[in-house]
């Protein structure tokens, strides 16, 4: 009973997840990819024809996607007012921030939205695998050279409401993708944001190549309206979370903690008392 139970939620959590982003099933499957037919045996519950690991697989792209883990702290409201202003203003913003301190988790959530699109920066991803990485994360099913994707992508972002393209881990771009999403800039720039989060080097890099006059950084490091950087966890915010998990007492060895570690403590501190 436990088990359907389970799926049940997963089922609930797909179907609440497609209608926030105004997605179909069709484009979620192309967004994860994971193959459409497993969604519709889920929405028919017929769970037994699916093996527990995707199941799992499933489970664990829901949930990245949905932003658990979520907390209202102040640096949750800034990332939030960031991508409101990179929206309605269409800029083309930059948000710093150290490993650990929440921007992801506050990004996906954000991604919620609609119109909302997010993509993660691999080391080692090509241009053409980020670009392809941008229609799979708007749904689109679509093939071609890296200008056609591109030309996809721009004629996308300038036909729908409002759009929004998050980019993650942005100091991992190489010198290709950052001359391919200037023109993506170029392209788009009258209809959509694009947000950029990365760590402090991110920042620091595009400065370094531009006063080096690489090929392509200093007009795209130019185009960069705002930069906000995260300040971290208040005590009071440390204390909300222990609280809202179950950590009572003495919560000096939690202050100053960033926002990943303080997870990974409170999550240790719950097995080691067996309160989850």
């Amino acid at each position: 009973m436990a088990k359907l139970e389970k799926n049940l939620e997963l089922k609930k959590a797909i179907n609440d997840y497609c209608q926030k982003k105004g997605i179909s099933k069709n484009e979620l499957a192309v967004q994860t990819g994971i193959n459409a037919a497993y969604f519709s045996k889920i929405e028919n519950e017929k769970f037994d024809e699916i093996s527990n690991e995707v199941l799992t697989k499933i489970r664990a792209a829901i949930s990245l996607r949905s932003g658990t883990d979520v907390f209202q702290t102040g640096d949750l409201t800034s990332v939030y007012r960031q991508c409101e202003k990179t929206r309605k203003y269409n800029l083309m913003t930059g948000l710093i921030a150290d490993t650990g301190m929440g921007k992801t988790t506050s990004l996906r959530a954000y991604s919620m939205r609609e119109n909302v699109f997010f993509v993660t920066v691999d080391k080692t991803m090509s241009a053409k695998r980020l670009l392809v990485c941008i229609l799979k994360a708007m749904g689109i099913p679509f093939d071609g050279n890296i200008h056609d994707i591109m030309l996809k992508i721009a004629d996308e972002l300038n036909r729908i409401e409002n759009p929004l393209l998050i980019i993650d881990e942005a100091g991992k771009l190489n010198p290709m993708m950052v001359l391919y999403l200037h023109d993506l800039r170029e392209y788009t720039r009258v209809n959509c944001g694009i947000l950029l989060s990365g760590m402090p080097y991110f920042k620091k890099n595009l400065q370094k190549f531009t006063e080096k006059e690489k090929e392509g950084y200093a007009e795209f490091y130019r185009r960069i309206n705002i930069w906000h950087e995260l300040k971290g966890l208040s005590r009071k915010e440390v204390e909300t979370i222990c609280l809202e998990n179950g950590i009572t007492g003495d919560l000096r060895h939690y202050y100053g903690l960033r926002f990943a570690d303080l997870m990974n403590k409170v999550l240790l501190d719950q097995i080691t008392n067996d309160k989850l």
